[in-house]
Order: C-alpha cells, then sequence, then structure tokens
C-alpha cells in the first residue's frame, strides 16, 4: 500500500486564547449564573436591612454572625466588592454576545432566503406540494398579492430551471427583540456602575479613605473621612435646625461615616409638623431655599415625604425630624448631699456638660427631647375626656458617663402625670440600649412640686439634724439609762446611713451578713421597725416646717400619709438609680430640625432607559412572531398548460395555530380561480 493512498484525517485546528475567552465571556451558561447571583444579591438587600449601625446588626444576629455576614458584604450588598464584579463581569458578558450575534441578527431581518434550494423548501416544518392549472404568471401574481394581503414583505427569485419563489417575510422585529433585551442588561448595567461606590473603594484600596468612627465637630473631622464632587453618586442624610443652613451630608459607610461635600448650599427657613391624636406624626414640611454658585435665582421650594426637591441629577427627600438644639435650663440635685444646694445650668440638646461630684467626675450628654409624649389613657379617663391618649408632656433623654466611659441614660418628664389616681414625676433609666427603661416614680407635693421630695431627701442624709429630730422625739425615760439612750440614737443613726446607701435591701443584707441565722428574722423585723419610725419622724419635721397641721396624736391628712409611702418607695430605688443626681428640667425653648436625605444617582435615567428598551424587547420577542413563506411556481414538465407548486412555511414560535395558519394559506393557493363577470 502506498503511502499516498492512506487517507489521513486532518488535525484539529486549536482554538486561540483569545477565542476560547471569547467563547467564555459570551457563553449562555455565564450569562444565567451571573443572573442568578444578581437576582440572589437583591434578594438579600430587599429582606435585609441595608446600612444600619453594627450595634444594631449584633442585637438582631449576635456577635459571629453579624461578623460573617459583614465579610460577606450582606450589611451593603449593593456596594460590595462582589457585587460590583459581577455587575462587570455581566455587563462585559453581554457585550461580548451582542458583538458576535449581532450581525447575524440583523443580516436574519433582511434576509427573504428565496434563494433557498428545492430541496430545503421540502424540509421546512410545513410544507405543501400539489398542481394548479394556471399558469405560472397567474399563480405567481396570485401569490405576491395573497401574501401581501397577509401582511408579508415579498421577494421574486427567477430560477434556472424557469420556476419562480416568491419569498415572503412577516414580523422581521422580532429580532429587535433580542438585540433589544441584550443592550439593555448593559445598559442597566453601566447605570447600576455609575451609581455603585466605584470611587469609595478605589480610594479605600489606595489608603486613600478611612471613615471616621468618633463623635467630633465637623471641624475637626480628617480629610481621609471627606468626599468631593467628584464622588459619582451617594445616599446620605443630615440634620438642618430651623433658620440654618448646610453644604455638607453625612454617608453611613462601613462602621463609620463620610462626609460628602454639596456643590449648593440648603438653608431650612422653616419647619412644620402635624400630629394624629394617638402622638405620631400626621405630616411634616421644610421650607428649603437651595443656593449654587450657576444659578441666577435661588431655587425656594417646600419639601415633604413623597414631594423632594430636584436639581440635576440630585433629589433631596423629607426623610425625619429631630431636635435641632433646644435650648434647656436644667436644675442638678445631688441625691447624697446633706443640704440642697441644686445645680443650675443652661445648656442645649446634642451639647455636652462636664459636671464635678464629691463621687467622681462625669459627663451630661444631652441626646434629645420631646414635645409630646403620648400614652394611653386609663378606662376612667377615657370616659371622662373621650380621648383614646393624653400628653405627658414634655421630655428630655440624656446620658451620664463616667471617667472610664460606662454610660446610664435616662428619660426625665418635665410634667407630673397621673398614675393611680396620684401624682408622679417620671424619671426611666437604662444601662444598655437594647434594653427599656426601668421608671422611678417621684411624688408630687401638694403644689405639684419636687420640693418637698428633696427637703426630705437631704433631711434623711444630713446625719447632724436627723440626729437631732431624734433626741427631740425620742425622749429619754425616767428608767432608761444615758448609756441605753445613746446606744438607741447611735442605731437609728446606723440604721439611716444603711438606709441611705441601699434603703431597705441594705439593712437586710447588714443583717444576713453579722446576725446568726435563726434571731435573723426577729432582728430584721426591729430594724425594719426602727427605721420606718425614724422615717416617720424625720417627715413629721418636714411637714412641721412646712407649716403642715398635725394635731396632738400627729395625726396627718390622707394626701400626706400616701406621699410619705410612695415618698419611702422612691427613695428605696435611688440605690439602682445610677449615679447619685437628679437632673430637672425647669424650661426649654424648642428648636426643631429638619432630617434631609440627599441622593446623587446619575445612573438613574440610564438604568429607566435600559428598563424600557428592556421592556420594548420583551414585547417583541414574545409578542412578534417571525414568520416566513416561499411558494414556489414551476411549469409541469409532461403537461405545460399545468404549474407545479410548492409551499413551505416557518415559523420562530411553532405555536399549536401555526399550522392551521399555514393550511389555510395553503387552501387559499388551491382554489380555483373565478371567471370574470361579463360585461352586459
Amino acid at each position: 500500500m502506498n503511502q499516498a493512498d492512506i487517507t489521513q484525517t486532518p488535525k484539529p485546528r486549536r482554538k486561540s486564547r483569545a477565542r476560547v475567552l471569547s467563547d467564555f465571556l459570551g457563553s449562555m451558561n455565564l450569562a444565567v449564573t451571573l443572573l442568578v447571583m444578581l437576582s440572589i444579591a437583591s434578594v438579600i438587600g430587599t429582606v435585609l436591612k441595608q446600612n444600619e449601625t453594627t450595634q444594631a446588626y449584633i442585637i438582631k444576629f449576635g456577635p459571629f454572625w453579624t461578623d460573617v455576614f459583614n465579610s460577606l458584604g450582606l450589611f451593603h450588598v449593593y456596594g460590595a466588592a462582589w457585587f460590583v464584579l459581577v455587575l462587570v463581569f455581566l455587563l462585559v458578558s453581554t457585550s461580548v454576545c451582542v458583538s458576535r450575534n449581532a450581525p447575524g441578527f440583523m443580516k436574519d431581518m433582511k434576509q427573504f432566503s428565496e434563494k433557498m434550494s428545492l430541496a430545503a423548501l421540502k424540509h421546512q416544518p410545513n410544507n405543501a406540494q400539489f398542481q394548479s392549472p394556471e399558469t405560472l404568471e397567474t399563480e405567481q401574481a396570485r401569490a405576491v398579492a395573497l401574501l401581501k394581503h397577509k401582511g408579508y414583505k415579498t421577494r421574486l427569485h427567477q430560477r434556472d430551471d424557469g420556476s419562480v419563489t416568491v419569498a415572503g417575510l412577516k414580523g422581521r422585529w422580532n429580532r429587535l427583540g433580542y438585540l433589544f433585551t441584550h443592550i439593555s442588561i448593559i445598559i442597566i448595567c453601566v447605570g447600576a456602575l455609575l451609581d455603585s461606590n466605584l470611587l469609595l473603594k478605589y480610594r479605600e484600596m489606595t489608603g486613600d479613605l478611612i471613615p471616621e468612627t468618633r463623635t467630633v465637630p465637623l471641624p475637626e473631622i480628617p480629610q481621609t473621612a471627606w468626599m468631593g464632587p467628584e464622588n459619582l453618586s451617594f445616599r446620605g442624610s443630615v440634620n438642618v435646625p430651623e433658620s440654618q443652613e448646610t453644604d455638607v451630608l453625612f454617608l453611613p459607610y462601613e462602621d463609620g461615616f463620610l462626609v460628602q461635600k454639596l456643590p449648593f448650599n440648603i438653608e431650612v427657613k422653616d419647619f412644620r409638623i402635624e400630629y394624629y391624636d394617638t402622638g405620631q406624626p400626621k405630616n411634616y414640611q421644610s421650607d428649603l431655599v437651595l443656593t449654587a454658585p450657576e444659578l441666577d435665582e435661588p431655587i425656594a421650594q417646600t419639601i415633604e415625604v413623597n414631594r423632594p426637591l430636584y436639581y440635576k441629577n440630585y433629589a433631596i427627600y423629607q426623610s425625619s425630624f429631630g431636635d435641632g438644639g433646644s435650648e434647656l435650663k436644667l436644675k442638678i440635685h445631688p441625691l447624697l448631699s446633706p443640704v440642697e444646694n441644686a445645680l443650675s445650668i443652661e445648656s442645649a440638646i446634642n451639647k455636652v456638660e462636664p459636671l464635678k461630684t464629691p463621687v467622681g467626675k462625669f459627663r451630661l450628654e444631652l441626646n434629645d427631647f420631646r414635645l409630646f409624649n403620648m400614652i394611653p389613657t386609663t378606662e376612667q379617663e377615657l370616659e371622662e375626656t373621650g380621648k383614646k391618649f393624653h400628653n405627658n408632656g414634655p421630655s428630655i433623654i440624656f446620658k451620664v458617663r463616667d471617667e472610664q466611659g460606662k454610660a446610664w441614660e435616662y428619660e426625665n418628664y418635665m410634667m407630673a402625670s397621673e398614675q393611680e389616681g396620684r401624682m408622679f414625676f417620671m424619671t426611666g433609666m437604662r444601662t444598655v440600649a437594647s434594653e427599656e427603661f426601668r421608671y422611678l416614680f417621684i411624688p408630687a407635693d401638694a403644689k405639684r412640686k419636687k420640693d418637698r421630695f428633696f427637703t426630705f431627701l437631704a433631711l434623711i442624709n444630713n446625719p447632724i439634724e436627723s440626729t437631732a429630730v431624734f433626741r427631740s422625739d425620742f425622749p429619754r425615760g425616767e428608767q432608761m439609762s444615758d448609756e441605753t439612750y445613746e446606744l438607741q440614737i447611735k442605731l437609728m443613726q446606723q440604721l439611716m446611713s444603711l438606709y441611705r446607701t441601699k434603703g431597705f435591701d441594705g439593712i437586710a443584707s447588714f443583717v444576713n451578713k453579722n446576725v446568726p441565722k435563726e434571731e435573723q428574722e426577729k432582728v430584721l423585723e426591729y430594724y425594719y421597725g426602727q427605721t420606718s419610725f425614724a422615717l416617720q419622724s424625720l417627715y413629721m419635721k418636714v411637714l412641721r416646717d412646712e407649716g403642715a397641721k398635725i394635731d396632738a396624736d400627729q395625726n396627718i391628712s390622707t394626701f400626706d400619709q400616701t406621699w410619705f409611702e410612695d415618698a419611702i418607695n422612691a427613695f428605696n430605688g435611688l440605690s439602682k438609680y445610677g449615679p447619685p443626681m437628679y437632673i430637672e428640667m425647669e424650661s426649654f425653648r424648642q428648636i426643631q430640625a429638619t432630617g434631609l436625605q440627599i441622593t446623587k444617582s446619575p445612573g438613574k435615567d440610564v438604568v429607566y432607559f435600559g428598563s424600557a428598551m428592556l421592556i420594548i424587547g420583551v414585547f417583541f420577542m414574545f409578542y412578534v412572531r417571525q414568520k416566513r413563506i416561499w411558494v414556489n411556481i414551476k411549469p409541469n414538465e409532461k403537461d405545460g398548460s399545468n404549474t407545479d407548486i410548492i409551499v413551505a412555511g416557518k415559523d420562530n414560535k411553532p405555536l399549536p395555530e401555526t399550522e392551521t395558519e399555514f393550511n389555510a394559506l395553503v387552501e387559499t393557493i388551491k382554489q380555483p380561480l373565478k371567471p370574470e363577470k361579463s360585461e352586459g
């Protein structure tokens, strides 16, 4: 066998790396995978609230899962590096797909395929063959007219064998559907990338961006936490008090925030808020004035919820409201002082005041002021007033922080409120933000003030005056020795000392530690009786100083008796109240602030355009059918007076009615021509 006789199989050509990469990027599998990843990310971003504080996430998920979710970028999913990377890959993949397939789609839109061979026509999904007694010219004209009547564009092709093919094309715009849907994905990805934080990620990678985590004044924030007008997109917020202005806002980022410089200035002329009877906000509005160097005149507009102010690519929304630095006049009552020496200070919300006390240094952080505090009414109040809610009056929320950083948060009400038919001043305290406030109820005196309470407390804290009261109210009996009398007075002093520190719990703790177990109950009962008698004696001193009417048997009014019991309950709770001071709000001047959310979204209109193109593309794809019909007409070789006809059809959407429509067309062509009626 000669070597020339050996048939050699040619080796397949290896694809170049560029071709392999192109095939991978333009593959359907990659596109579907990327779309699924984006869908999952969108679900996560919808279900999981984004851009909250780390502390809020720790409360919801715990430290472990918070670290896991944060490392995956799930708390900022739309700005996560992997999400942006998926967008970039989808953009590239779709672009490659369009560049490869667009020429073929465009060609297919213009191609009638009139030169298709007869064998190919016979292998179309729908085909039929029959003879007609009419001539070629007649059937050709008939086929052209019929297809045009059905909405087809037609084209003729004269074949070498003498036959003629009439090619019809309908629904060519279907191919635009494929192009529009793919191009729309590209446009949407471009818009999404414009609104992503690519610049922030780049600056963070280069070490030029460090979020600020401290609570410091604006001038003290370093430039590494500032963003300039070059930032393509952002969403941030800022609180602006009435009659003040701003040209910055704050962007939550990672575990801190960034300061975004604005190319315009916003002034809040006025802020208004309306409330429901329940105390919930009904509506709030802000009168804004926007000024910018490129504006001939400032833009003045009133915004409210769902009615923002638009300027270029910026949108300014009314998102919230709060305190704008209300001015307060406070009185600080020391709870361990033997005399009434309350300190008066003037401050404002969002300020920090240093406090020097005998028990250490503290900081008073004034956080919020509330003018209304609506709570449900009791059944009796509902019957009397007909209102389901009543206002507990103004309150302030503040923190007292020691030198080690431990903080106690308080909620103090300015006005006395009714509880079980008696009037109290409420003050709540907590040490953990996730906990509810634990309230201390200070009884109001007959003038609905706290004067009697703090006078009584100062007397309890004063061992010299209290001892004088004891000696006055406990005269030494004739049969009591001086030593026994002094021991009795000393015991009462010791009991009051224990009571001042931890109330009746302090006395019980002392007995449990120092008295044999079998005698504890008896001793505790005796100590409680002596302490109560001592407190009653001090209280009678307070009443006498007030000029209250007390008869010879030491009887007092029902109000004074009830007030004493409520005061003792309040004294027992002071040991758990935190630092020994009570902050009283004497007066205020409310200053409101509007909460503005400002967004810059240049990609928004791009995404809208892409979405509109996507809708059009989907419409073309699903509701426009591309249909082709070929009618080949050839003179019969045996009988030249007849013609052989081949009808073939193809529908890119083989629906159940496709075959019915094709058969109806064939039957129409088969029908003999009606003879023309002669005139007259």
